[in-house]
């Protein structure tokens, strides 16, 4: 999937996700088959504090529409995925916060050698950020920004190897368009490295290191009082971990390790710490999973009077059929982000849908959700309920992984 956040988004959606609903959870074949796939799902939603503000709070009724195409192409051993998606908002009343989202996405996998495989992509966004996901969004129009990226990996060595060795260089460059946000914009170049011991067929261990360089076009004065700065930085990751399958019930990938936010400008605040990030699958039955999230890292931030922010979150995603039809879905999260100035944060979001298999290829989904925030800057709480009836027409749904374009 591509949009904002959407990585940590999948499935029912957590804390506003931008994408419907995540990935269609009814198919679970991967495409193989060269062809057009298309998909579109149509939503009606009702919320009743759409400008997250503690006080003075609107409700409102709101449509989304979101027709996505994929094309699969192979070329003998090589595999190319083009992603094409729009993302439709109207509202009852506040028109000011309609909004025309686009995507669009290309990878290419190549099989090169018996011990060799280069992965390339690139993408576009065209997108905004709904209420309550950026701070200053509370009192003003909802962000929007633009952004490019493209990115190519080298990975050395199979699964079935004892070792294997990946290298991966990625850029994006991202604009900002309005709520006078120019003096983010930015460009982030990331290389990663990383090795791999196999232990067997079901457990590797894993060592990385990442290190990401953020280059602002221009000094943003509000952020230091004594002067004009900018939020040129450079964050170093050092992380091990291991990726199991320990049995048919249980899967994940965990890694720890150390981070560090290095600012250019010495009167701006630097991050060191510890960072993890844990995605673990239990499949207590064949028709239940629960899916746990644990991160802690570092992001860049659009908060006037601050350089970045530490994110904490905890997320536990629930999936049961009832029957062969109709699966009822739930999720929580549990969120702390800590600003680099002053500002604190502790989030809460809890959902509950149902989703009921009309035909093959068509869903509905019947859906409540309750978001909530405890900031220490006064005017920032907020509590939000929202309903969301949805029908999603699809031929078939990847379940891959998509490379995210997102501020």
């Amino acid at each position: 999937m591509i949009g904002p956040n959407a990585v940590h988004y999948a499935g029912f959606g957590l804390a506003g996700a931008l994408m419907i609903a995540g990935s269609i959870q009814a198919a679970e074949k991967e495409k193989n088959v060269p062809g057009f796939y298309p998909d579109i799902g149509i939503m009606v939603n009702f919320d009743d504090n759409i400008r997250r503000e503690e006080n003075n709070e609107d409700e409102d009724w709101y449509t989304r529409i979101n027709p996505k195409l994929n094309w699969v192409a192979m070329f003998g051993r090589h595999r190319l995925d083009v992603n094409a998606e729009l993302d439709i908002w109207e509202y009852a009343k506040e028109n000011d916060e309609n909004a025309f989202d686009r995507y669009l996405l290309s990878e290419l996998e190549l099989d090169v050698s018996s011990t060799l495989d280069v992965n390339l992509a690139a993408g576009y966004s065209y997108s905004h950020t709904i209420r309550g996901q950026d701070p200053n969004a509370a009192t003003k129009d909802p962000n929007e920004w633009e952004s490019w990226g493209a990115s190519g990996e080298v990975i050395y060595g199979r699964r079935t190897n004892k070792m294997q060795a990946a290298l991966l260089l990625d850029h994006q460059q991202i604009d900002f368009l309005n709520n006078g946000l120019e003096g983010r914009d930015h460009d982030q170049n990331m290389i990663k490295g990383s090795l791999f011991y196999n232990l067997g067929p079901k457990t590797q261990l894993v060592a990385e290191v990442i290190r990401t360089d953020f280059d602002y076009e221009r000094v943003y004065a509000p952020i230091v009082p004594a002067g004009d700065a900018k939020l040129d930085s450079t964050d170093m990751a050092y992380r091990v971990g291991i990726n199991w399958e320990a049995t048919a019930k249980t899967s994940g990938k965990f890694r720890i390790g150390r981070s560090e936010k290095d600012m250019d400008d010495s009167r701006l605040t630097d991050f060191s710490g510890l960072t993890t990030d844990l995605n673990l699958v239990w499949k207590p039955k064949s028709y239940s999973t629960v899916d746990v999230l644990l991160s802690r890292s570092t992001q860049e931030t659009k908060q006037s009077s601050t350089s970045h922010v530490v994110k904490n979150q905890f997320t536990v995603e629930w999936k049961h059929d009832l029957t062969a039809l109709a699966r009822l879905e739930a999720s929580g999260t549990l969120e702390n982000d800590k600003w680099s100035e002053i500002r604190e944060d502790d989030l809460f979001d809890a959902r509950l849908g149902l989703r009921y298999k009309l035909r093959r290829w068509m869903d509905v989904v019947v859906s409540y959700a309750f978001q909530t925030r405890d900031s220490n800057i006064v005017g920032l709480d907020y509590d939000s309920n929202s309903l969301m009836f949805m029908l999603e027409i699809y031929r078939q749904e990847t379940k891959r992984a998509k490379r995210s374009l997102s501020p």
